[in-house]
């Protein structure tokens, strides 16, 4: 899968667009089909053999596993980050568009966690305190470099052309 396609990236000549989480689709499906079909079916399977609290118990699991996915599905995997050349701001579109700031307020870093790192956008001076993952999770494995430099490439400078950002601030980074 092309990079484009993996974050939905659209670029016409007003706007920028693109889904960050997009390509967890494919994995959030295949899970919600273990949850649907798979759970289940262990669950009725061992149903006689469970005491009723137990029963209970992992149809509670069960339920959370469930709502869990389904959260993602519908709040996490739409969300949309809009960069309008126009009107020179940056929207996040779930169910209705946002702005989040103006392309001079604007700056972007590398957020490190959990043994992996991502890019990141926020408002200058604020950044640390509010600001929203725009790419994948990088671990800095051969794979992942080539994702990222592929991310930097196809992703990010197109945004940073778009916003006015120098590319030479990329590389010091």
């Amino acid at each position: 899968m092309d990079i484009q396609d993996r974050y939905k990236f659209e670029e016409n000549g007003s706007e920028i667009s693109f889904m960050p989480n997009y390509s967890f689709l494919r994995t959030l499906v295949w899970w919600m089909a273990l949850g649907v079909i798979v759970l289940p079916t262990i669950i009725y399977y061992f149903m006689d053999k469970m005491s009723g609290d137990q029963f209970k118990i992992a149809l509670g699991l069960w339920a959370i596993y469930m709502v869990y996915f389904l959260f993602d599905l519908f709040f996490r995997i739409p969300v949309k980050f809009i960069f309008d050349k126009s009107e020179k701001c940056i929207y996040r579109k779930l169910l209705l568009s946002k702005k989040l700031m103006n392309f001079n307020e604007m700056t972007y870093f590398i957020n490190d966690e959990r043994g992996g790192y991502y890019y990141s956008i926020g408002k200058k001076r604020n950044q640390f305190v509010k600001n929203y993952r725009i790419s994948h999770y990088f671990s800095g494995s051969k794979a992942s470099n080539r994702r990222e430099d592929e991310c930097i490439e196809r992703i990010l400078c197109p945004i940073l052309i778009a916003v006015g950002i120098p590319l030479n601030q990329l590389s010091e980074q």
